[in-house]
């Protein structure tokens, strides 16, 4: 049986192989139909070429309207092309070369005379010009190349059906060799059939291998499908979030002023205006998380030591999460330096904590743990969006009931929540999913009913070697007044309460509402040291702003202010070297804070 089977492959091999021939000899004489085809139009689009510049010629020796030799013009511009490709066609057939010859020679002359009756009724020798057109010597020619190209044509026709007769006769043999196969293949197909009945557990195997793929691809599409949905909300959200931010700084601002501008003990009036201003501040706490969300915060990411962050912040956790939260910490030694923004990562174990004490109804054992732990590539082919490669692990353990399979599937959507109406925004979960993408990291949640949650961030690994020794110095500048601050910003009623908040702050201000007027404001104020400038603008962008002002005074000192840095300060998520930046809405003791240490450090941005 074996042998049959092997006899009859062999056998089907060479029928294969003579379809295989049978197939390129039947491509072989399509594609010469195809160019007896080709070569027919083209020929007869020369001639026509050729008719439509001398009617053209014609209607403007009548007339003396140029439009009239448009046809005439457009067929000078595409004689050449057309005759170079009938050229290289007739190379795959010598026997019309002599005619093709003939042909361009004869246009040539057609075109010369047509030119030559142009000129001279471009000349005002209109009798010349007619002269010429009586002339049997046109009509000659033109009858010459009819005749040409007919000939040519009816010898193409022959050929044509030649070559169609022989495409014929190439698919037919290609049907015999098809039929041939067919059979000697439903030969095979018996004989493999009871070969294949001894192999049936090997093939239930397969079929079981293939099942988990399969059921792996599904998940890994839902993946894709669930980043897809992220994404698109991410672009909703950041896109609200930026243009309230613009609102929100107008409001805190000038709360701010109202506040040390009211009578002092005059609860009447405080209580309000400090209830409006707590609002408008936890209204930018929410815009901050819904850029977390989209992907759209400012980064800065440095080389940081993650367990030196943890023990850092046991203070703070122990404060959020309250006494009856055990926390304990499980560091690695020798933990790689992971490439992240310090102050975003310890924000986000903060959601993390608080949202760990909520599922432990406030009491239970919260372990923090980290490890290096290297993602292969089989485990980014089942994520969507991983790569793979050396990553910083840092898991965050809580003892509460854990989740259902459809509230993970949900835990990273904005505003999902568990929790009772008012006691959560659920943005904590997707601030931190939020953060972890736009550090090209990975988030990963595991759950059980009733025994608790664990999620993982994985963070990039930092391979400088060079850990960030970051400062928090924040020393506000003591002699304000003895700067002056140019305030570029396009709304109007964002650039009254900066200037408000500056002077308020003790800062001589000049202020214009876009950057050509900043130029021309510095050169009207020789003694402006600090230029405190919006990034998107009409026009010129702060960034360009601050390329052009820095020709002008090297030494000038740039901060930037924004609800959308995308694509003028930062890139790819991460905040350009040397910016200084401030984000809208910002508080008065904010501003002054930056402003202060841009002063003292001398440098602000440099373009």
């Amino acid at each position: 049986m074996r042998r049959g089977i092997v006899g009859g492959f062999a056998l089907l091999g060479v029928a294969c192989v003579l379809i295989v021939l049978a197939v390129a000899s039947s491509f072989r004489a399509e594609r010469w139909v195809e160019h007896s085809l080709e070569l027919q139009q083209s020929t007869w689009e020369l001639f026509s070429l050729v008719q439509d510049a001398e009617t053209g010629q014609r209607g403007y020796l009548l007339t003396g309207d140029r439009t009239y030799l448009t046809p005439f013009l457009d067929a000078k511009t595409q004689l050449p092309e057309r005759e170079a490709r009938l050229r290289s066609m007739v190379a795959l057939s010598p026997e019309r070369e002599a005619q093709q010859t003939q042909l361009f020679n004869l246009i040539a002359s057609k075109m010369d005379e047509l030119e030559r009756t142009v000129h001279l009724r471009d000349a005002g020798e209109m009798d010349a010009a007619f002269a010429v057109v009586k002339g049997d010597a046109g009509r000659q020619w033109m009858v010459q190349i009819r005749s040409i190209v007919t000939n040519m044509d009816r010898a193409e026709q022959q050929m044509l059906r030649q070559r169609t007769a022989a495409m014929d006769q190439q698919r037919f043999l290609l049907m015999i060799a098809v039929i041939l196969a067919i059979g000697m293949a439903s030969a095979l197909t018996y004989m493999v059939i009871r070969e294949g009945q001894q192999h049936a557990t090997a093939l239930r195997h397969s079929v079981h291998a293939l099942e988990q793929e399969i059921g792996q691809r599904e998940d890994v599409e839902a993946q894709l499908r669930q980043a897809q949905k992220m994404e698109a909300i991410g672009h909703l959200t950041g896109g609200v979030a930026h243009d309230f931010n613009n609102m929100l700084a107008i409001i805190i601002g000038n709360l701010e002023l109202l506040l040390r501008r009211l009578p002092e003990g005059d609860a009447r009036l405080q209580g309000p205006a400090n209830n409006a201003l707590n609002g408008a501040v936890k209204a930018g706490e929410l815009t901050r998380q819904l850029l977390a969300f989209a992907r759209q915060q400012a980064l800065q990411p440095k080389p940081t030591d993650i367990n030196q962050s943890i023990r850092d912040m046991s203070a703070l956790l122990r404060r959020s999460l309250g006494e009856s939260i055990r926390i304990e910490t499980v560091q690695a030694g020798g933990l790689w330096p992971a490439f992240v923004d310090r102050a975003q990562l310890e924000s986000a174990l903060i959601n993390l904590a608080v949202n760990s004490r909520d599922a432990m109804n406030g009491s239970g054992k919260l372990t923090i743990e980290t490890a290096n732990t290297v993602l292969d590539r089989i485990y980014a082919q089942q994520h969507v969006e991983v790569t793979a490669g050396q990553y910083v692990m840092v898991a965050v353990t809580d003892t509460g009931g854990g989740m259902t399979a459809d509230v993970m599937q949900k835990a990273f959507d904005p505003f999902f929540t568990t929790k009772e109406l008012g006691k959560g925004t659920g943005l904590g979960l997707s601030q931190v999913h939020g953060f972890i993408k736009q550090s090209h990291g990975h988030i990963k949640i595991y759950s059980e009913i009733g025994v608790g949650t664990t999620v993982k961030l994985y963070l990039p690994r930092d391979f400088s070697e060079t850990l960030d020794e970051e400062s928090f110095d924040r020393r506000e500048d003591e002699q304000p007044a003895r700067h002056k601050v140019l305030v570029v910003e396009d709304d109007h009623d964002v650039r009254v309460f900066v200037v408000n908040a500056l002077r308020e702050i003790g800062y001589t201000t000049v202020d214009v509402p876009g950057a050509e007027a900043a130029l021309h404001a510095m050169d009207e104020h020789p003694d402006i040291k600090l230029m405190l400038t919006d990034v998107v603008m009409p026009g010129m962008n702060g960034r360009q702003l601050a390329a052009r002002a820095r020709e002008m005074r090297p030494d000038l000192v740039v901060v930037y202010m924004t609800g959308y840095t995308r694509n003028a300060i930062v890139h790819n998520g991460i905040l350009d070297p040397g910016v200084r930046l401030i984000s809208k809405p910002f508080t008065l003791s904010e501003l002054g804070r930056e402003l202060a240490t841009a002063i003292r450090e001398g440098t602000g941005e440099r373009v």
